[in-house]
């Protein structure tokens, strides 16, 4: 096949970018990597963010290095790379860093300077005609290697590193720690993780940062991407063809995080021969294989994908979770030592149970103390608009505990105004899912206040994601959960329930509890003044409009008709009508 490589790099901001990337061939192995820099908003110097400086450097020591290895990876010098590439961080951390180590940083990756993830694939040329195409990985973080197969499509071959272990299509949803990375003062256990791939077929491997498939509505879209550009391509060779250029054009219209994306085909005989062997796999995309709107439920995409990850993770369960320790002594069970001496060492003659217990209680206090001082700043920031660095502050908690509710429910409330910043479709949409799964969690644990809060804004948010279902189920909760009268902005999420409700089956038993909610209002301690209290009996009449209760509906409209002039005057010319529509209805009916 003729030598080709594709190699996309795109600043989400031009001249901010913290993406890097490597591409070097060796002769007779070909390598690709990437690296994604991490904690945008904490210290660099020289005018860069710390981020960009560890993606950079981490990318020419990986160059260097292998130079003397002729591009392959193997087990035994990953964790030699590691080492070197954390020790010159470390270094320029200590030397450029040290006057700036008690200024006011933000952000989730604060304890660790020059944070960035690394995801490489060394890829030896075929020899001859045999049809097995090797490949040695090496990554930490969630920056990813896959391959792309004509005949089952899109395939991760990298395990992401996350506190909270998530599927594809989950993280998609939310935006979870990640349990390591490469980083100027690594935590010991830290360790890089190799593996071998025997491929036997024809197809792409893919070096991408999470900015090439994390804003996608599903899994497939990323693949769908590929492939729709390689087929509206021009150019018959190689060199010439544009499936590079289509690519970069996409991102660049998407974008919403630095891109980088390198793809080495395997196998092929020109790029006629590729693109007419990916032909079938995109028909079949494309036919069976939806781009989710806000409309789609999330069921139906859930179903989706269980169809599509049997291929998507067919490698996954390959992949070992055990990693070499950095003096590549082998894991404690391979080792098996004796029981006796491995407790008698340890812990001495003193009660083994008694210290552990001790150890215990003492990390949750400090645990504890640490989360709520991290909190208390997330809230403050949350108060005065500071999103992002509130959203960095809940991630150093969900790294201590993945599922503190608190942390979860500020979480939620973060992703729901980020939305509401957001003029793009896709991104305000991505934004609303995170919010609810986060609040979601909250919902089923049943958390007293927070639980009430957590309901009327999943209601409000399922009503903007047009999934009117889950609106009436969280407005219901909402609106039976005691003290929910006592809250603000009522009549935007009465508005809201009342347009879900009309576009669902089953009415009566919702439109009874937001009825019941109104009456609470309307006979409650609070003062409202009284064109507030008309309004509370409009929503009445069209809930039991919906209910069937036409009498009653007429009877909340007369309330409003027959009142003083401190009514609104639109709002009263608007229950003259509905009125006058009822009386309709009524008359036939016979009643009139």
């Amino acid at each position: 096949m003729t030598k080709f490589n594709l190699v996309v790099n795109i600043e989400v901001a031009e001249g901010k970018g913290e993406d890097a990337n490597l591409a070097e061939d060796f002769g007779q192995t070909f390598l690709m990597g990437v690296f994604d820099g991490l904690g945008g908003r904490s210290a660099g110097y020289g005018g860069k963010t710390g981020g960009r400086i560890a993606s950079e450097e981490s990318s020419q020591i990986s160059k260097t290095f292998f130079k003397q290895w002729h591009g392959e990876i193997k087990p035994e010098n990953v964790i030699q790379l590691q080492q070197e590439i954390c020790r010159s961080l470390k270094i320029k951390a200590d030397i450029e860093m040290q006057p700036k180590t008690s200024s006011r940083l933000k952000g989730s990756l604060v304890e660790h300077k020059l944070c960035t993830t690394i995801a490489l694939a060394s890829i030896p040329k075929q020899k001859g005609q045999e049809r097995i195409f090797e490949a040695n990985l090496a990554w930490m973080g969630d920056s990813r290697i896959y391959f792309l197969s004509p005949t089952k499509g899109l395939q991760q071959l990298t395990k992401d590193d996350l506190v909270t272990p998530k599927d594809a299509l989950e993280m998609l949803r939310q935006d979870p720690p990640m349990s390591q990375y490469l980083t100027a003062h690594i935590n010991p256990t830290w360790q890089i993780h190799f593996q071998h791939y025997d491929i036997k077929e024809p197809g792409c491997f893919l070096a991408c940062t999470d900015g090439c498939f994390q804003y996608f509505s599903a899994p497939w879209e990323f693949e769908k991407l590929l492939l729709e550009m390689l087929s509206k391509s021009e150019g018959d060779t190689m060199e010439k063809n544009t499936w590079q250029q289509l690519i970069k054009q996409r991102y660049t219209e998407i974008k919403q995080d630095d891109v980088s994306l390198i793809l080495y085909p395997v196998g092929f005989n020109g790029i006629k021969h590729l693109k007419s062997s990916y032909q079938e796999r995109l028909q079949y995309l494309q036919e069976n294989f939806i781009s989710p709107t806000a409309n789609t439920r999330y069921e139906d995409l859930q179903n989706l994908w269980e169809k599509y990850k049997i291929d998507y993770e067919y490698y996954l369960p390959f992949i070992q979770d055990i990693q070499p320790t950095a003096n590549s002594q082998p894991p404690v069970s391979e080792a098996k030592p004796s029981p006796a001496s491995s407790t008698s060492s340890s812990l001495s003659t003193t009660d083994p149970f008694k210290k552990i217990t001790n150890l215990s209680k003492h990390k949750a206090t400090a645990n504890a103390e640490k989360i709520k001082s991290l909190l208390d700043r997330a809230k403050c920031c949350y108060d005065n608009n500071q999103l992002k660095e509130a959203q960095d502050w809940c991630n150093q908690v969900l790294e201590i505990d993945p599922h503190h509710s608190e942390c979860k429910y500020i979480l939620g409330l973060i992703y729901t105004k980020l939305a509401f910043f957001e003029t793009d479709f896709v991104p305000k949409q991505n934004l609303l899912q995170k919010a609810a799964f986060c609040l979601e969690e909250v919902v089923s644990k049943n958390n007293g206040e927070e639980i009430i809060e957590s309901s009327r804004n999943l209601g409000f948010i399922y009503y903007h994601l047009n999934q009117w279902d889950n609106a009436v189920f969280f407005y219901q909760q909402f609106f039976n959960s005691p003290g929910a009268e006592n809250r603000d902005y009522w009549e935007e999420h009465l508005d809201a329930f009342v347009t879900s409700l009309k576009s669902i089956g089953n009415k009566n038993k919702a439109a009874n509890a937001a009825i019941q909610f109104c009456l609470r209002l309307v006979n409650s301690n609070s003062i409202l003044p009284y064109g507030k209290k008309a309004s509370l009996y409009y929503f009445m009449a069209v809930l039991q409009e919906i209910e069937g209760e036409l009498n009653a509906a007429l009877n909340s409209l007369k309330t409003i008709l027959t009142s003083s002039s401190e009514v609104n005057i639109e709002l009263r010319a608007k229950a003259q009508k509905k009125y006058q529509e009822i009386q309709n209805k009524l008359k036939h009916r016979g009643f009139y």
